[in-house]
């Protein structure tokens, strides 16, 4: 039976992306190491390294001395080649980066929001932001990422409007805000989705493939991992925990009632005056003297991760957030699923927390930059 051999082309496509991974993850290779780490020939290596630096996206630099052997010149990344972008959109405002092959970030562009923020202002911060990052860029941009406090629709990159959010008021189409601001169509996800990217890629959530990552902050999210690969759900809600049910204090009733865990952080005085935000300052107060509506928050968590434990079964329950780290909130999802017959999973804090969906969406560009690439004028957006 005739079996289908591989392109020449693509041989030399690939071989070429390997010597390229290898150098932007080192910062600077000789051929030598690049032969060594990628354990292609020494010939193989060469003739890539010849095609890569004829394309200008290696450079060589200076030679190396010491050691045994012949001499050798270290090969490096060449920004003007092509950079990503990585930018987040959230409470903090919107932070954007300019991102070399080799991850070193080479620009970095703030704009503060008030928050709650209209789509209008959002969308004004990011074509700001994105213009002078693509401004200070030293090549084309070949791949743009973006989180977004809200969940987003994959297969339009729009943010989806709830009534519970505490931070976007009104529709974003970032794809159409951007289009002639970026060469390239931006990839949108929500901030709980990059930031257990991040985790997994750099925390307590590594070479684990079936994950609960649940955010508590001002807002409340939730991102999963199954099988080794993301759940968005057909619109992006996948993950919306505000909307879950569980139990809701019952005023001068006795028994709670059920309701959605906003309603429960409502009920029980914890949402900012007049928004859908969490009062975290003072929640964490509470949660520090372990004052009884604090505790009754942090079961109320519980029962959201036991019931998403249960539809999910994951190997690991990751908490991130101000105040979804907090002891009371751990020790109390920990007892949830711990008491419930079957579940093997282990809770635990997430270990990447400052700036944790800008570092998901960074590692993402990052991959999308490596991939986007190849010989030849066409690799290069117009």
């Amino acid at each position: 039976m005739a079996v289908d051999l591989p392109s020449l082309d693509l041989l030399r496509s690939l071989s070429d992306r390997h010597v390229l991974a290898a150098v932007a993850s080192a910062g600077q290779l000789t051929r030598a190491a690049v032969a060594t780490a990628t354990t292609l020939s020494k010939p193989t290596v060469s003739q890539s390294v010849a095609r890569l630096l004829d394309a200008g996206v290696l450079v060589e630099g200076e030679r190396t001395s010491g050691g045994r052997g012949r001499a050798g010149t270290y090969l490096a990344v060449n920004d003007a080649a092509g950079c990503a972008l990585a930018i987040q959109a959230g409470p903090q405002g919107v932070i954007g980066e300019v991102v070399a092959l080799d991850g070193r970030i080479l620009a970095t562009k703030r704009r503060s929001l008030a928050v709650p923020v209209t789509s209008g202002a959002l969308g004004r911060a990011l074509v700001s932001v994105c213009r002078a990052l693509a401004s200070d860029s030293p090549g084309p941009i070949r791949a743009v990422t973006l989180s977004v406090a809200d969940p987003v629709d994959r297969r339009t990159g729009r943010v989806v409007e709830l009534p519970a959010s505490p931070f976007l008021v009104g529709e974003l189409d970032p794809v159409h805000l951007l289009e002639g601001v970026v060469p390239v169509r931006p990839i949108v996800d929500n901030d709980v989705s990059w930031a257990l990217l991040a985790e997994r890629q750099q925390g307590v959530a590594a070479g684990v493939d079936d994950v609960l990552h649940l955010y508590l902050d001002e807002g409340m999210g939730a991102a999963m991992i199954s099988g080794g690969q993301p759940l968005h759900g057909a619109r992006g809600l996948a993950g919306e925990i505000a909307y879950s049910r569980t139990s809701v204090p019952g005023g001068g009733r006795r028994r709670a009632v059920s309701g959605t865990l906003m309603d429960c952080v409502e009920s029980l005085g914890y949402l900012k005056e007049g928004t859908k935000a969490i009062e975290v300052e003072r929640l964490l107060e509470d949660l520090d003297r372990g004052v009884g509506q604090a505790r009754t928050l942090a079961a109320a968590v519980g029962e959201v991760a036991r019931a998403h434990a249960y539809l999910l079964d994951p190997e690991l329950v990751v908490l991130s957030g101000r105040w979804g780290r907090h002891t009371q909130v751990v020790d109390a999802v920990t007892t949830a699923i711990g008491d419930a017959g079957g579940l093997q999973a282990t809770v635990t804090v997430a270990h990447v927390t400052q700036d944790a969906p800008l570092v998901g969406a960074r590692t993402s560009a990052l991959g999308e930059l490596l991939r986007t690439w190849s010989p030849g004028p066409r690799a290069v957006p117009r």
